[in-house]
């Protein structure tokens, strides 16, 4: 049966004990077939050229086009199927081609995955980065809207529109992420998923002055007042981060991912030991905790904690530098344009003042000791134990800070 079909002609359509259909008189090989329950659905029938006859569904019909083809929709695919047909073309078999072609392609999403896979693998070549995490979440949230896209679609226009938005507020961020994206697709075409970068041609965001920023004497006591108030209800355990890394010198990300396991005790002294996995230079560093630093740490060990000493929120994992970094941002700082790197700089540059040699500030901090011409040298042949320079130098800086609060 064939009527013009209209939408109050379509909305009247009656169920009946058996699926029946109602085509077109408008439109050739266009259907309406309704099923016993009501439900309405469109079907296409048509001959290809010199093949078979298709009857095919274009799925649920709606007269007001909500939740489905309405009228018009329905005749527009109809006709381009019909016309595709009689040229000997399936163009529904085009169609769900193309469609699993997309679904086929690595989304970007995907390629963030096998990157981060690739870079923390222990077999790469020069090892795995101790940043691969870290790279993974920056990816991630600079293309949080392109991550179900694949990522042959990305166009520079999409990248330029998420980047400008970053740098009109943190200029810095902007160019760390358009480096890092740049550095995911020159990946991507390495390994073959992709045949051009889409970030090719955007310039950059500009280079950035090292920071020099050192906390004074009063702006280091302010800063430890302000933690030992509560930090604005800042979390206790991003609060005692910050307080280790104030007074140790150690990274951020180093405090914030210590564990049990890495603290062990000779005789009084409390060591802890930085594992080559969580270590910038991928070597392990002991350096012995002392004052304050080790009141803390060792109260915390009393309650019995296993694994990280530093969690979120609901304990389900350890705290990050990126946690604490939010922490921060979410809050009124009492010392301005102060960042967690900024201890660390205070704590090399006041050691430096008070004469302790650069040599065991290195040591202290776990950076690389002596120059290119010395390396070799130090890497084959010098096996000094610095424990007790490393020791001297915290005992200097700790005495430094009590002395800094007692005013």
């Amino acid at each position: 049966m064939r009527k013009s079909l209209t939408a109050l002609t379509i909305a009247a359509l009656q169920p009946r004990s058996s699926a029946y259909y109602i085509g077109d008189a408008k439109q050739d090989g266009l259907r309406i077939r309704v099923a016993p329950d009501g439900k309405l659905t469109w079907n296409v029938t048509v001959r290809v050229k010199h093949g078979k006859v298709l009857s095919v569904s274009l799925g649920r019909c709606d007269h007001e086009g909500r939740v489905g083809l309405d009228l018009a929709g329905a005749r527009e695919h109809t006709a381009e199927i019909v016309k595709a047909a009689r040229q000997g073309i399936d163009l529904l078999a085009v169609e769900a081609a193309g469609r699993k072609a997309k679904k086929d392609l690595i989304t970007v999403a995907g390629l963030i995955a096998a990157y981060s896979s690739d870079i923390s693998n222990p077999r790469r070549k020069g090892g795995a980065l101790r940043t691969a995490a870290e790279i993974e979440r920056r990816l991630k949230r600079a293309l949080a809207t392109k991550l179900s896209d694949p990522a042959t679609e990305v166009r520079r226009r999409d990248l330029a529109e998420l980047l400008d938005t970053v740098f009109l507020e943190f200029p810095r961020e902007a160019e760390k992420r358009r480096q890092q994206i740049d550095v995911l697709f020159r990946w991507g075409i390495a390994k073959g998923y992709l045949d051009a970068s889409p970030i090719d041609g955007l310039p950059s965001y500009g280079t950035s002055l090292p920071r020099h920023r050192v906390l004074s004497g009063d702006e280091l006591r302010i800063l430890w007042n302000w933690l030992d108030d509560g930090a604005d209800n800042m979390p206790t355990d991003v609060i005692n981060v910050l307080k280790v890394q104030f007074l140790t010198g150690a990274r951020v990300g180093e405090v914030a991912g210590m564990t049990a396991s890495e603290l062990s005790e000779d005789g009084d002294r409390l060591l802890w030991t930085l594992p080559e996995s969580r270590s910038k230079n991928k070597k392990s560093h002991t350096r012995p905790l002392v004052g304050q630093a080790h009141i803390l740490v060792a109260d915390l060990l009393k309650t019995g904690v296993q694994g990280p000493l530093f969690r979120i929120l609901d304990r389900s994992r350890a705290l990050r530098a990126d946690d604490v970094g939010l922490a921060l941002n979410k809050r009124n700082r009492p010392v301005a344009h102060f960042t967690t790197h900024d201890l660390r700089r205070t704590f090399v540059s006041v050691l430096d003042e008070l004469g302790v040699p650069l040599e065991t500030i290195a040591a202290a901090i776990g950076h690389r000791r002596g120059g290119a011409e010395t390396r070799t040298l130090i890497r084959h042949y010098s096996r000094p134990n610095l424990d007790e320079r490393i020791e001297l130098a915290l005992k200097v800086w700790d005495e430094h800070i009590q002395r800094l609060l007692a005013k």
